[in-house]
């Protein structure tokens, strides 16, 4: 028995619509003007269509062009298809709108304490009609999240080996601190690296250790006399240093706040950690991510001059 391998059509609804315009000016050099094609583009353009079909479907002449009586009985559904296709485009174009109008954003802690309100005040009033999720979270957390298209950008410290596929907009350099219990002796108002020497240090959670780890090129457990691995927020360990429980190095944004029993001093040499703005790369031309880009930037400059 002998089986018939079907043919499927894969035919693209804007050579159907040429055709149409064509048919209705009556001439292919006309058609081509009116749509921005060359009469040659158009005119491959009408054979490629001809040949998906197998059909002849206009009659050419040189007073123009026409259908066929095979054209004549596909109009309809020629008609139909293109009309279709016009309202999936609209309907589709509607679709990315709405989803456009939710903007998903994860930020750190202290980025969500010191930046965010000034930052969607000021994208509330340029952009009214989008909602803001927020996600709060650690580095490798939102990290993740933006290459599993989770959020649409989130506000990160730059870290080359997970940045990679990512669009990065920088937004400021956040000094980091040592992190030291009263009356702890610093140096002309700075503290030196090799002063962790023999120290307790506490290591903050959400993978702070990425941003602290390369200041000692990995070996701070080789200098510290314990690197002690923490589950607690900013404030806990701010806690615990003032009660004398160790030593810590948080960031300036962090501490903006939380000044009280503990001393902030810059490093020596000094040091810092790029915030960015991260943005999925699927999202980074999207309308409302380039408003926030700019609002972002804009926020920022002016709270850290």
């Amino acid at each position: 028995m002998r089986y018939q391998k079907e043919k499927y059509l894969t035919m693209d609804t804007k050579k159907i619509a040429a055709m149409l315009a064509a048919v209705e000016k009556g001439s292919l050099t006309a058609a081509a003007q009116e749509l921005g094609y060359t009469q040659s583009g158009l005119t491959h353009m009408m054979n490629a269509l001809e040949n998906e079909l197998g059909l002849n479907l206009l009659v050419r002449s040189k007073r123009g062009v026409r259908l066929s009586p095979a054209g004549q009985r596909l109009l309809p559904s020629m008609r139909q298809l293109t009309e279709a296709a016009a309202v999936l485009e609209q309907e589709a174009a509607q679709a990315r709108e709405q989803g456009s109008a939710t903007l998903r954003l994860g930020a750190y802690a202290s980025v969500a304490r010191q930046w965010i309100p000034s930052v969607l005040a000021e994208f509330r009033r340029v952009s009214p009609d989008t909602d803001v999720v927020m996600d709060v979270g650690g580095i490798v957390e939102l990290y993740e999240k933006l290459k599993n298209d989770e959020l649409d950008c989130a506000i990160v410290s730059y870290e080359d080996a997970l940045s990679q596929g990512l669009h990065m907009v920088p937004l400021a350099d956040d000094a980091l601190l040592a992190i030291l219990p009263e009356g702890c002796p610093a140096e002309n108002g700075r503290f030196p690296l090799s002063g962790f020497a023999g120290k307790e240090f506490l290591m903050p959670s959400f993978d702070f250790n990425l941003d602290i780890d390369p200041l000692f090129d990995g070996n701070l457990e080789s200098i510290a006399s314990r690197v002690r691995t923490t589950n607690l927020d900013d404030a806990a360990i701010v806690s615990m240093v003032a009660h004398g429980l160790g030593v810590s190095i948080l960031s300036s944004l962090i501490m903006r706040d939380m000044h009280d029993q503990v001393q902030a001093v810059p490093l020596d040499p000094p040091a810092v950690r790029r915030l960015c703005l991260a943005i999925s790369e699927r999202r980074q031309n999207d309308r409302n991510i380039r408003r926030f880009v700019r609002c972002a930037q804009s926020v920022v400059d002016r709270m850290e001059k």
